[in-house]
């Protein structure tokens, strides 16, 4: 194997970097030739995957951001032979969670040496920038249009001081204060339909979305499906009886929720609408979506 490390210093709030001589350690007694790669910014992981050369695999080692970036410098770069792999060391592990790799450092090595892989599906995104300009990039759990973004800007703040669960569950009620619904323009696979005061859209490849948050969907890594949820003509009290449905899944079921499996999608609003995805707040609509079934190889434990 020869793999390229690259590493976030900030995941789990510094703590995750105490991992890094352990794992270099184990991994080049195991006879791995390693490069490692240290990002110092959101978006050195994108650049330094888009950049790998004479690497076979591709390892993130941090959390859902890093990850994230890896997989979309990956798939940017449009080399299809590179293997992917994930040694986690962040505080919110939906992706792995999904595509069964152990969280645990020792554990996520050893699935790495094992080396076997299978074709996961991703989302292609094109949103615009805070200038206008259309921004291409991709994701592989979730994208939300709406409180999703304020959601997971509060929480990327809070975890740090009072845990995953708590800070999460604490952004999710400041943002339903603070709610802005629009009527949201969609275009689903060719059918265009209008989603009137919508609070949010999530659009999943996954259906665990942030931190214990998720949907009980009939999803699979590679089975070329996306879902698009959407809550919308809601009260502020009528949002906060659908939280229990969002941990235990059931608000797929919740009466007046929208829920559409699709392949491709357009969102338009007419009032500015943030864009977030795979944890990070990125952009604003307008937005495209497009499912890309089977774009790239990932190192997991078996489905």
């Amino acid at each position: 194997m020869k793999a390229l490390l690259i590493m976030n210093p900030g995941s789990r709030s510094g703590r995750g970097k105490k991992s890094w001589a352990s794992i270099e350690s184990r991994l080049r007694e195991a006879g791995a030739d390693l490069r490692c790669a240290h990002t110092g910014g959101p978006d050195d992981a994108c650049k330094l995957a888009r950049a790998a050369a004479d690497r076979d695999t591709i390892v993130a080692v941090g959390g859902d951001g890093t990850i994230n970036g890896v997989l979309d410098g990956l798939l940017q770069s449009r080399r299809t032979d590179i293997r992917m792999g994930v040694i986690y060391t962040g505080t919110s592990p939906d992706f792995c969670r999904f595509n069964n790799i152990p969280t645990k450092p020792e554990a996520a090595m050893r699935t790495l040496l094992a080396g076997h892989s299978s074709p996961r599906d991703a989302a292609r995104i094109n949103y615009r920038d805070s200038s206008g300009n259309i921004v291409t990039a991709h994701f592989a759990c979730s994208c939300n249009i709406g409180l999703g973004a304020a959601v997971a800007r509060r929480a990327n703040s809070t975890r740090r001081y009072l845990g995953d669960a708590c800070g999460t569950g604490l952004a999710v009620l400041r943002a339903l204060a603070a709610k802005e619904p629009a009527d949201l323009e969609l275009e689903l696979d060719g059918e265009k339909l209008t989603l009137p005061a919508a609070d949010n859209l999530t659009v999943a490849k996954n259906p665990y979305i942030a931190s214990g948050l998720k949907l009980k969907l009939d999803l699979a890594p590679a089975d070329g499906r996306l879902w698009a949820l959407g809550v919308h003509n809601k009260s502020r009290a009528g949002l906060l009886a659908l939280v229990p449905g969002f941990y235990s899944g059931e608000v797929v079921s919740a009466p007046g929720v929208f829920l559409r499996g699709c392949h491709r999608l357009k969102v338009r609003a007419s009032v500015p609408r943030e864009v977030e995805f795979d944890g990070d707040p990125r952009g604003f609509l307008p937005a495209e979506i497009e499912l890309l079934p089977k774009a790239f190889e990932l190192i997991s434990d078996p489905l």
